[in-house]
């Protein structure tokens, strides 16, 4: 909270600013977001204006390192040790091909949504997280708290909770914050009623549910 609470304070205080010096915004500004890097180019000095610069690159590139080989390691561990035994040099070559694979998918989709009419960074930022961190929240509660969840369920969960946010994102039903919600409550509400109907491998699943430390009291 701090955090948000920072980054909205910095756009309230550019709205007062430019209210006050209408003069000091270019007319050539029609998008939202380009008002903080007009500010930092027009009115900061140099020094500052490179610092500024310098930060978010590097805010940037740790971010984006750190994505990356997060992502490579789950595939590694979750999929690819599961299709190919091979040898920890073979398993450290596939990370670093998943890696190349994963800027590339990154930069391809970069340059697609820079060809998009975006009205709002915030507003796609939030669409975004509705469609992944909803899908895996509730992917981990259904694989906590429940014994009949099942591979097939989980991925028909993950699959209608990105139709639904999707649904969501097209009619605006809620409010662009309540996507996380919808996406996390379809994804377990679907993977549930998947696996009950599609039945799974049978074993004792416990030691990985919430049930473990019911049944130690």
């Amino acid at each position: 909270m701090p955090a948000t609470l920072l980054f909205f304070f910095v756009g309230t205080v550019l709205y007062v600013y430019y209210k006050h010096n209408p003069a000091d915004l270019s007319l050539t500004i029609t998008d939202g977001d380009a008002i903080l890097p007009w500010y930092i180019y027009s009115e900061l000095p140099q020094g500052i204006t490179g610092l500024l610069i310098s930060g978010i690159f590097a805010a940037a590139m740790s971010t984006l390192s750190s994505s990356m080989n997060s992502a490579a390691t789950a595939y590694i561990v979750d999929i690819h040790s599961k299709i190919v035994k091979r040898d920890s040099m073979n398993s450290l070559f596939a990370a670093k091909t998943a890696t190349l694979l994963l800027g590339i998918a990154g930069i391809a989709f970069a340059y697609m949504m820079a060809t998009w009419e975006i009205k709002s960074l915030w507003d796609e930022f939030n669409k975004i997280l509705g469609i992944i961190l909803g899908s895996l929240g509730g992917l981990f509660l259904l694989g906590m708290i429940t014994r009949r969840a099942n591979a097939t369920g989980a991925v028909c969960g993950i699959a209608g909770s990105i139709i639904v946010q999707l649904v969501m994102i097209h009619f605006q039903y809620v409010h662009l914050l309540l996507y996380t919600t919808t996406g996390f409550i379809s994804c377990f509400v679907i993977g549930y009623i998947a696996s009950l109907i599609i039945s799974g491998h049978k074993k004792n699943i416990d030691h990985l549910t919430i049930y473990k430390i019911f049944s130690k009291k």
